[in-house]
């Protein structure tokens, strides 16, 4: 549920269609499509979801403000979390642009990555990695009442991320 309403609220942020932000900065346009190539309902094995605890869900395929745009599926991990794992047409530029808080970017093989927390004090974070005209995101929720609640959102975000990326072709 969290995940839907993330979507919206990054969505809300995203500035308007005319690639500006709110405080007059300058974005890059967004693509007309969300990245091809992988589409992570199909193309992340069940056996490493599977490894890591999850169960798959549903789609989530959404449509935010702006053009922005979401194309994968939820699973839910037996440990009370969820994740969402989604292509984006959403660059690692624009994440940067936004500010959001506790930016941490590194790289996974020759992929620019980064973790941000877009949603105020909420455990909930979001993982990137970068492809041509956007990103594969993990949304990843961590409420403080789940088995797991003193780990941390990011780290799990950015340790699912980095098993996901390397499945990512090259020319995507």
């Amino acid at each position: 549920m969290f995940a839907a309403a993330a979507s919206v609220a990054v969505a809300g942020c995203s500035g308007g269609s005319d690639g500006s932000s709110s405080g007059g900065q300058k974005q890059q346009s967004l693509a007309a499509d969300v990245p091809k190539g992988f589409d992570p309902c199909k193309d992340i094995p069940k056996s490493l979801m599977d490894s890591e605890g999850f169960i798959a869900t549903s789609r989530k395929d959404t449509d935010g403000g702006g053009g922005i745009m979401w194309r994968g599926c939820g699973w839910v991990n037996r440990r009370e979390y969820t994740v969402s794992i989604t292509t984006t047409n959403i660059t690692l530029e624009r994440v940067r642009a936004k500010g959001f808080r506790d930016p941490q970017e590194f790289m996974i093989g020759s992929r620019h990555a980064m973790t941000t927390r877009q949603f105020g004090d909420h455990p909930a974070c979001v993982a990137d990695a970068e492809m041509k005209e956007g990103s594969l995101e993990i949304l990843l929720d961590n409420p403080p009442d789940s088995e797991t609640p003193s780990s941390d959102s990011c780290e799990l975000a950015r340790s699912l991320l980095e098993k996901i990326a390397p499945l990512i072709p090259a020319n995507a």
